[in-house]
């Protein structure tokens, strides 16, 4: 990883300022996996601390008929999330527990912690009653056709049903995956098994402390999203996955949700793991 100068996350991706080189074959590209709600925010400054030791994971993401492959570099009190083409996507710090989210292609960046979580959820909130207090006075038929048009929108053609997992059980089906010993689990909705995962402790990942923090942030993230507006939440975000991020089971290395006919919905696969050298970003 090159450490000489910060990415340049106020313009497109350039070639300077990947993390790697794309591999080749990589499957069509998927929406960034931090990208959770677009909220514009001042983009931050970012300066190099000296390199350390980090540990570079290769997760590889399936939701619904869309693939993406992300680099994740964990250090000591930082996690750097890359996408396919080495192009900075997000940086996690364990002292301000926060996560600021870049997008390479038009410059936007997001701050989120879970004081932002928590006016995002309000805001969303605050909009869907606005919009039952909009509906309220339209006529009855007017209403029908309003909220039919609204139930479509929210269940998008093909993106299959919003499986939100409220439940992990041991199964017994525990494994090895790069080297580190993970329990298996069955993932459960409403009673009904919709997927099995792997999660391994925290501490048998190589810097993994960080990163189960950042995972516990998302985690909490979408279930205060959910609460606010959770038709919305589940149209915009890969609920299936977010809800399938048990903190309390430690870092999921494989999980999978599927369908009543064993058609996979998602899917996350941790898939390389690499010791390599990083530099902490300090964001202002």
């Amino acid at each position: 990883m090159r450490s000489g100068r910060p990415p340049d996350i106020r313009a497109s991706c350039r070639s300077d300022t990947k993390h790697s080189p794309r591999p080749a074959g990589r499957l069509r590209r998927l929406p960034a996996l931090l990208a959770l709600i677009l909220l514009l925010a001042n983009l931050p400054t970012l300066t190099v601390a000296a390199p350390q030791n980090a540990t570079r994971l290769t997760l590889e993401l399936q939701i619904a008929e869309e693939y993406r492959t992300h680099y994740l570099v964990l250090m000591e009190q930082q996690v750097h999330v890359y996408s396919d083409e080495g192009c900075l996507e997000g940086v996690y710090t364990t002292s301000s527990d926060t996560l600021h989210i870049h997008s390479a292609s038009d410059g936007a960046a997001m701050l989120l912690n879970r004081n932002s979580a928590a006016k995002l959820a309000a805001q969303l909130s605050a909009e869907v009653m606005a919009m039952e207090d909009s509906l309220a006075t339209l006529t009855p038929e007017q209403q029908v056709v309003s909220r039919l048009r609204m139930a479509q929108l929210f269940n998008r053609e093909g993106e299959g049903t919003a499986t939100s997992v409220d439940m992990a059980v041991e199964s017994g089906a525990d494994e090895s995956i790069l080297g580190i010993a993970c329990k298996g689990y069955s993932l459960h909705s409403s009673g009904a098994t919709v997927g099995e995962a792997c999660f391994a402790p925290a501490g048998a990942v190589p810097h993994g402390a960080a990163l189960a923090d950042m995972l516990a942030l998302m985690h909490d993230l979408h279930i205060a999203l959910q609460e606010a507006a959770p038709a919305y939440v589940s149209w915009v975000l890969p609920t299936q996955l977010l809800s399938s991020l048990k903190p309390e089971l430690g870092i999921p290395l494989r999980l999978s949700i599927v369908e009543d006919n064993g058609t996979t919905i998602s899917a996350w696969r941790m898939t390389e793991l690499e010791e390599t050298s990083a530099s902490p970003l300090v964001v202002d």
